[in-house]
């Protein structure tokens, strides 16, 4: 969890403000995965902080959302060609892929229960970037890529 909120301060995902009138918080909650190895046996614990997504407004929290949609024609032309020019296929995983992705929208979220600043109970955060779990996470992602 630790590791989580400092790569989100790192990367200035957010800042602490008042809650502006008529505007509302979202919640946020702890994902917790283990990561395993290709033979199950386990890595690391893995914990990722995560917007509560499904409380979000159209028109008011966003305007559009995005999901890249590959065909499986378009995969298989891929693969073809790597097999028939023998070329190496690698993959590539961004650890904090959404975090990249900057925001137009005016979001709050509610401090992270475990990790509230201490003395300033009553701020927010004012989301810079986005986070896992807002609708246009992906959508702002692939702007930015």
């Amino acid at each position: 969890m630790q590791e989580e909120m400092s790569s989100l301060q790192k990367n200035q995902t957010y800042e602490l403000v008042k809650l502006p009138e008529g505007m509302k918080a979202l919640k946020n909650k702890w994902v917790f995965k283990l990561k395993k190895d290709g033979q199950g046996k386990l890595i690391k614990h893995k914990a990722r902080l995560v917007v509560k997504g499904f409380q979000q407004k159209k028109g008011i929290d966003f305007n559009e959302i995005f999901s890249t949609v590959v065909k499986m024609m378009s995969i298989r032309v891929i693969l073809g060609l790597i097999v028939s020019l023998n070329l190496e296929l690698e993959q590539m995983d961004v650890k904090t892929t959404f975090l990249h992705g900057d925001l137009e929208e005016e979001i709050y979220m509610e401090q992270s229960e475990k990790f509230e600043a201490p003395g300033k109970y009553h701020l927010v955060y004012k989301l810079k970037k986005s986070l896992y779990g807002l609708k246009q996470a992906p959508r702002q992602w692939y702007k930015k890529f």
